[in-house]
Parts: C-alpha cells; sequence; structure tokens
C-alpha cells in the first residue's frame, strides 16, 4: 500500500514538472509589442501596433494567444482580437474542433490572425491595425496584453503587460457630436446641431464649376436633409448564404505511386495550399463544411482506360491525405475525375496562341476522343506541335482541383460590425446595412459599408442604388453617378438620379427624375418635388420641432 501511495505522488510531481517545463519551451522569451500609432476618425479609435515575434520559440503542439486589452481605472474594458502563433500539430487539432463547431475550447473570440510557426524558423513580425468605436472612457485607457498559451488542455494564463499607460498624452477632442452607441436605423435622420428651416435653398453645387476637389464637404444638416431625400433600399430575400473555395494542387509522384508524399520533390509547398484553402472559416464559429470535393485530372497522352485509372486512383489518395492530416471527416470529402482534360487543353492554347493553336482547336472541335483525336494531333504538321504539347501543356493538365463548400450562418448585428472589414464575404446585404447603423451618415465608415456592399454584390440593383446615396452623403457626385449608371434603367433609381442632379445643380433635370419615380416611391417623390419646388414638407417641420423639443 505504500508502494502504491509512494507511486502516485512520484507520478503527479513529474506530469506537474512536465507540464511546467512544457510551457516554459513554448513561451520560450516574450513577444515585443509597441504602440505605433493612436488617433480618433470620426466615431472610431484607430490603433496600429508592432509585434516582434522573433523570440518565441513553439513545440508542434503548443499555440500562443497575444490579446491586446483597452482598459481605464473606471472599469471600462475592450478585448481586441487575438493574434494565434500555432504549432503545425495544435493547429490541426484546433482547426478540427473549429470543423466540428466546437469553438469555445479553442479561442474567446475570432482571431487577428493566425500564424504557423515553423520548427526551425521564427514567427514573421505582425503590423496590427484595429478600428473599434470611440467611447469617452477610452482617451485615458491603458493599453495592455495579456498572454496565455495552450497545450493539450485549456488555455493558461503566463501574464499581463502594460503596452502605453495612457494612450493619448493629452486630452482627446472630437470635433464631431458624441457618436451614438446604438444601431439607427438609416432612414431616421440623426439629429444635428442645427435646425433645417424649410425656407433655406437646398445645398447644390453650382452647375457649369469645374470643382478642384472631385467632391465637396457636406453640414451636418444638409446630410440630415439628405437622408430624408435619398432612397435606401431594403433587400428582398435573399438566399442562404454558401461560399466556395477552390484550389488547383500539382503533385509529383514517385514512379510508380499515387500516393502523396509531401517530401517528394515540390509537394510540401504544394499541400501548404491546403491550409489556406482549409482554414479561412475556421477562425470562428460563422460556418460548417458542407463538402470537400477532390478532381483529379489527367492529360490526353495515353489511352483512356489508363488516364481514367490514373486520375480516380490519385485523386482518392489525396482524400485519403486529407482525411488523415487535416481532420475533415470522410463523409465529407467527394472524389472524382476526368480522365483526358480537352477542355483545359482548350484553354491553354487558346490563351497562349502557340502557331499551330488554331490547327489543333480545330482538331479538338471537330473530331471526337474515340474517332482519331489524338492521332490527328499527332500528325499534325509532322508532329512537332504535339511534341511541343508533350512538353509545355500536358504536364499542367496532370493536377488536383479541390473545391471545398461551406455554409454561413446568419450573424448578429453585432457579429455583422465585427466581420464587414474583415470578411465581408461571409456577409448578406441585409446584414451588411446593419453593420451600416452603427455609423453616422455621411461619415466615411457608413459610406464604405455601402460600398463594400456594392463591391461584393456588383449585379445587385439594390446595392448600387444605396451605394449611390451614402456616398452622395458625403458630396461625391462622381461616384454616386457611376453607381447609379449600372442600373439606370431600373425605375427604383429615378428618385436618387433626381437628387443627384439636384446636388448638381440640375433642377429642371432634377424634376424630371422625380416625376418620374412618383410611380414607384410616390411619398419621398412628391416630398422630393414639394422642397425643389419651395413648398413647406410636413416631415421637415415634425424634424423641427422634435429638435426644438430637444
Amino acid at each position: 500500500m505504500m508502494n502504491t501511495i509512494y507511486t502516485f505522488h512520484v507520478r503527479y510531481q513529474c506530469l506537474a514538472l512536465l507540464l511546467f517545463f512544457s510551457i516554459l519551451h513554448a513561451w520560450g522569451q516574450e513577444a515585443r509589442v509597441s504602440l505605433t500609432d493612436a488617433q480618433v476618425t470620426g466615431d472610431s479609435l484607430f490603433l496600429s501596433l508592432k509585434m516582434d515575434l522573433s523570440s518565441i520559440r513553439l513545440n508542434s503542439r503548443t499555440c500562443l494567444h497575444l490579446t491586446p486589452i483597452l482598459a481605464n481605472s473606471r472599469g471600462g474594458r475592450v478585448e481586441l482580437p487575438p493574434v494565434l502563433v500555432s504549432g503545425r500539430r495544435r493547429y490541426r487539432f484546433d482547426r478540427r474542433e473549429w470543423a466540428l463547431g466546437d469553438d469555445s475550447k479553442v479561442h474567446r473570440a475570432k482571431p487577428y490572425l493566425i500564424q504557423l510557426c515553423k520548427r526551425h524558423s521564427a514567427p514573421r513580425p505582425v503590423s496590427y491595425h484595429v478600428g473599434v468605436p470611440y467611447s469617452v472612457w477610452m482617451g485615458d485607457a491603458a493599453l495592455l496584453l495579456r498572454q496565455e498559451v495552450k497545450d493539450c488542455c485549456d488555455l493558461q494564463l503566463l501574464g499581463v503587460d502594460t503596452i502605453s499607460g495612457r494612450l493619448f498624452s493629452e486630452r482627446v477632442v472630437v470635433q464631431r457630436p458624441e457618436p451614438v452607441r446604438q444601431p439607427v436605423a438609416t432612414q431616421h435622420p440623426v439629429s444635428a446641431q442645427q435646425s433645417i428651416s424649410v425656407q433655406q435653398p437646398l445645398p447644390v453645387q453650382p452647375a457649369g464649376v469645374q470643382l478642384v476637389a472631385p467632391f465637396v464637404t457636406y453640414s451636418a444638416r444638409d446630410v440630415e436633409l439628405y437622408v430624408s431625400m435619398l432612397s435606401f433600399l431594403e433587400p428582398t430575400v435573399e438566399p442562404a448564404k454558401k461560399l466556395d473555395e477552390k484550389e488547383v494542387f500539382h503533385i509529383d509522384y514517385p514512379l510508380g505511386s499515387d500516393n502523396v508524399s509531401p517530401d517528394y520533390h515540390n509537394n510540401r509547398a504544394e499541400l501548404q495550399k491546403l491550409d489556406s484553402l482549409l482554414s479561412p472559416l475556421s477562425a470562428g464559429n460563422y460556418s460548417s463544411l458542407e463538402y470537400v470535393r477532390v478532381c483529379g485530372y489527367a492529360s490526353p497522352d495515353g489511352t483512356y482506360i489508363d488516364n481514367e485509372r490514373l486520375a480516380g486512383s490519385r485523386a482518392r489518395f489525396f482524400a485519403s491525405y486529407i482525411y488523415r492530416n487535416c481532420g475533415i471527416p470522410r463523409s465529407r470529402i467527394e472524389t472524382t475525375c476526368v480522365a483526358e482534360d480537352w477542355e483545359g487543353l482548350s484553354v491553354l492554347l487558346q490563351s497562349e496562341q502557340p502557331p499551330y493553336a488554331d490547327a489543333a482547336l480545330s482538331i479538338i472541335r471537330n473530331v471526337g476522343i474515340f474517332n482519331g483525336r489524338e492521332k490527328q494531333l499527332m500528325e499534325l504538321r509532322g508532329g512537332a506541335p504535339y511534341r511541343d504539347m508533350l512538353r509545355h501543356f500536358f504536364p499542367r493538365l496532370r493536377r488536383l482541383e479541390v473545391s471545398v463548400r461551406w455554409n454561413i450562418r446568419a450573424v448578429s448585428v453585432g457579429e455583422a460590425y465585427q466581420l464587414i472589414y474583415t470578411h465581408p464575404e461571409w456577409l448578406s446585404l441585409s446584414e451588411m446595412y446593419a453593420a451600416a447603423r452603427y455609423y453616422r451618415p455621411g461619415t466615411e465608415q457608413y459610406r464604405e459599408v455601402y460600398e463594400i456592399a456594392a463591391y461584393r454584390f456588383p449585379e445587385d440593383v439594390v446595392a448600387n442604388i444605396n451605394a449611390s446615396s451614402a456616398v452622395m452623403l458625403t458630396g461625391d457626385t462622381k461616384s454616386a453617378r457611376a453607381y447609379l449608371q449600372r442600373v439606370e434603367s431600373d425605375p427604383r433609381s429615378w428618385n436618387n438620379l433626381g437628387v443627384l442632379a439636384l446636388m448638381e445643380g440640375h433642377a429642371g433635370e432634377a424634376e424630371k427624375w422625380f416625376r418620374k419615380a412618383v410611380g414607384i416611391e410616390p411619398r419621398k417623390a412628391r416630398q422630393n418635388l414639394q422642397r425643389l419646388q419651395g413648398i413647406p414638407v410636413a416631415n421637415d417641420r415634425e424634424l423641427q420641432d422634435k429638435r426644438g423639443e430637444r
């Protein structure tokens, strides 16, 4: 019995020592983090940090979390997105947890960056840039750095260091009114310091005057008035969000083998593409994997049966490699093959235009695969074109294409606000517009959200009309016209075309567009006509009365 107890204590102490030294080995020396810039612009605080990680050494099972924190003595606190420096094996374990949707076990918030630590090289330096909604308490906040390590279990705190004792040495003076902290609907104007008088002329640019700057700056009351005049449309019912990614792999194989050998020729560099293909959505619980599809391609030389066997076999072996090394369930991996990639050969011939391109393309289009197509290519011009294709084109056709589809879940307004600048491709139009409500109409941030939406949905009428409205609030009529020209044939753009004409000083053209828009947006178009003709508008008086009450 004594032996048993003695053995238990020795084992317990050994495990504790091993865990302690594992943490020390993972941590090595501290990260050197410095604040390079801090400024308040509009409604936001923008921070820039430089992270020197050259002293950090990690084993493959460890991940280091570096989390900047804004905090003051009165309880104000904001945790910024962390930087993760991870060993490769730890990263694979974590990615498996992310793919299975168990994000709570991995990290608290979506990381700013995940950097894989190679065995014999130091992590690269990180330039960290982030913007957060500005609050008054941040003026005397300190910037801290929490450092944690994760090996086999939960995060363990290493320490909290001070990057900057106070962000600003002097009192911060924000030139604009205190920013709105809650989302505000875009159709309701934000209160301004001055009231709008219905007798006051509408703010316009003089017609025919060439401005030095591409746009003008409007006052707060001008912006408020234009918000009530412009069209901000609601998106139609949107389909479920899906994200498709694709990557091409050129894997080299030892003679007589279809198995994937990472250390053979350039395979390791090719296989690193898997990290970028499978990791974009693993930093949060925003997605679930629908499928991974592996397609093997073979070149046309050789018999069709042999090429089909080769392409199918390599696709299956590569799928097995993904299953074993990336933590993707086998049920989510599909395989297919293309025995002879004539379509790919046609694309190469059309893009690179060798001297024989037209003759070879004619044979490919007019002669069937089993009717002597390859034989005719071999006989073309004495066989010289075929030999050139063997050397320069056929090796590029032997490849693997991996397609990944993710299902993206609906996000909250707060999550949309965080994702709009980092991963806008994960957001629907409605979610982007929800994020815009955190910003004051007429600010650069407000404009940027709507322009990001138009960039992500370039063919969407609603996205382009709303983007034109947002940029007009900053006085940029040139960009507004570019957005509206894309959708000018759609009647929903007519009201904004009228506002644009008015801004440019063309009252007659504005009246024409407003009259056309009466059948589309009756109330807004009629009110804009009244404003144009100097007739008092009820909405303007209500707005003025509300501000008088305040």
